[in-house]
This record gives structure tokens, C-alpha cells and sequence, in this order.
């Protein structure tokens, strides 16, 4: 029994740079997602976002993304630029400096001439925000699955990895939605997983007398590990001789309230560019040259 839709499996990207290792193989350094956003006018009519960290693409100019092709036989690695000619940023940043989110919009043409293999999470309904999650109970102790790349992990068929975890903390978020909250999952995520999508697990059981969630969703982005730092102190001098930094297990996400926010930043941006008139400023996928394999 499938408990992550396959649509989901295939709205995961890894994320990648124009630099190749020793083996001549791409190098991968974090992950994404895709999400869809219907128009409210036109339910028919839609728009894509890539959705991955700041600290992710960080400076870069512009970032590869692979996909399966439908032949299941070959991977096709697309580039996308994240600047225009005159500088100016095609993606829109979380305004809030602790919200490691952007959203990148584009358009999905390329990937549709190529026959490439991709889906995308529909903002509303494949979601669920921190008051949807608070009245479906999921909380401490639901299960949840981190989906991405982690520590360069991206071979010739694209295939993000799956980590089960547990929401570690959350009661606080649910109290500061309003504000910019994160909440902490229990499961062990590396370098690469950054930016990957957190999916709830059905959890169709349930306490008597409490609520619960039967599907999975898109509740969240993974941000980063919670680093553990073991201090050696020398006993003569008082000093700090060495520290060992180590991965706590815990790991941070944003919750899906905040990659709302950012999407319809993205939209605004690109809206009030269609109606002054202007070309158009969000990239489309370009295929790189040699990228099957």
C-alpha cells in the first residue's frame, strides 16, 4: 500500500551547480519542490514554483534541476537562471531573515516538450496549514517524512530519498502562527536534504475522542539539522581547546503557511510585471547541453 502519492515523489528536485566532481558527475547541493497555485479566477489555469532555501542557492546565478524522461531510460538536467540580464532577482525571498524560503516561478514548457517526468503539490489542496494541522491533530508524535537529496546522492534515475521521522515540537508554533514559527521534527537529515518537502504520514487511528488526519500532505520545508556542540575546556588554561560540532537529530521546517506567503509574493511580482506591460520576468527550464546519461 502506497502511503506517499507518486506525484509527490515526482514534484521533488534535486538541486544542483554548473561544477562537476573528479568523476565528471554533476554536484548536487540541496533539494526542492514544485507547487502549483490555481488561479482563483480560473480554477484551469495555473502557475509553478520551485520552492527550496536561501541559504540554498545562497549567491548563485543560476541553479540545474534533473528529471526523469518518460522513457524511464534517461535523465535530462535543466537550468534555470535566478537573475535577469540587469541583475535583477527572478525569484522572491521570505521577507523575514529567519524564513529560509524563496519561490522561484516558471514556466514548465520545456519539461513538457522533453516528456519529462514531474508533478507539482496544489498550494491548497495537497496541504495543510498550522491550523489545519492543529485541528487534525497532527502534532507530537505524528509520523512524517522528509523527502530529498541529501550528501550529493543524486545518481542517473532521480529518486529523492525518503527518512521517516516524528514531529518533535510543534504547540508552540500552533501559538505563534501568526508570527513567524518553526516547529521540530525527530529525524536524521544531512547536507543536500535542505530545502526537501516534509510530508505528514495517514494516520487514519486515533485516541478516542481525538482528531485525526487520513492523507498525506505537504505541511512544511526542511530547513536545517540542529547542530550539537560538545566543548573541550582545558583545565589548566580555562580555555576552549577543541569543539566537535554533531548532527542532534532534530531538524527545523518552516511551516506550509510560510511557503504560501512566499508563493504569492512570487505571483504579485510577476503580475505587476504582466500588467505595466513588461516582458515577462520568471525563467523558463533550459535543458544543458549533455545532461542525459
Amino acid at each position: 500500500m502506497a502511503i506517499i502519492p507518486e506525484q509527490f515523489m515526482n514534484a521533488v528536485v534535486a538541486i544542483g551547480i554548473e561544477k562537476f566532481d573528479a568523476d565528471g558527475k554533476r554536484i548536487w547541493i540541496g533539494s526542492g519542490f514544485i507547487v502549483e497555485r490555481k488561479e482563483l479566477q480560473n480554477s484551469n489555469f495555473s502557475t509553478y514554483y520551485i520552492i527550496t532555501n536561501k541559504h540554498v542557492i545562497g549567491n548563485l546565478r543560476q541553479i540545474f534541476m534533473r528529471f526523469n524522461s518518460l522513457s524511464g531510460t534517461f535523465v535530462k538536467d535543466y537550468n534555470i537562471n535566478l537573475y535577469d540580464n540587469m541583475g535583477h532577482p527572478l525569484f522572491s525571498a521570505h521577507p523575514n531573515q529567519n524564513t529560509d524560503i524563496i519561490a522561484i516561478q516558471f514556466t514548465p514548457q520545456a519539461l513538457i516538450s522533453d516528456m519529462s517526468i514531474w508533478n507539482a503539490f496544489e498550494i491548497n489542496t495537497h496541504t495543510l496549514t498550522l491550523e489545519q494541522m492543529q485541528r487534525t491533530g497532527v502534532e507530537e508524535g505524528s509520523l512524517v517524512y522528509a523527502l530529498g537529496f541529501p550528501m550529493n546522492l543524486v545518481y542517473e534515475i532521480k529518486s529523492p530519498i525518503c527518512r521517516l521521522g516524528c514531529i518533535s515540537r510543534i504547540r508552540d508554533a500552533f501559538l505563534l502562527a501568526q508570527n513567524t514559527p518553526i516547529f521540530l521534527i525527530d529525524a536524521q537529515t544531512f547536507p543536500g536534504n535542505s530545502g526537501g518537502p516534509i510530508i505528514s504520514r495517514p494516520e487514519p487511528l486515533s485516541i478516542m475522542g481525538t482528531p485525526s488526519n487520513n492523507s498525506s500532505n505537504l505541511i512544511g520545508i526542511l530547513s536545517a539539522y540542529l547542530p550539537y556542540k560538545d566543548v573541550l575546556i582545558s583545565q589548566q588554561t580555562g580555555e576552549v581547546q577543541m569543539v566537535q560540532t554533531e548532527n542532534s537529530g532534530l531538524t527545523v521546517v518552516h511551516p506550509v503557511d510560510r511557503i504560501k506567503e512566499v508563493v504569492e509574493m512570487e505571483w504579485r511580482r510577476n503580475e505587476q510585471i504582466r500588467l505595466s506591460q513588461q516582458p515577462q520576468k520568471f525563467p523558463s527550464l533550459i535543458k544543458s547541453e549533455g545532461a542525459t546519461v
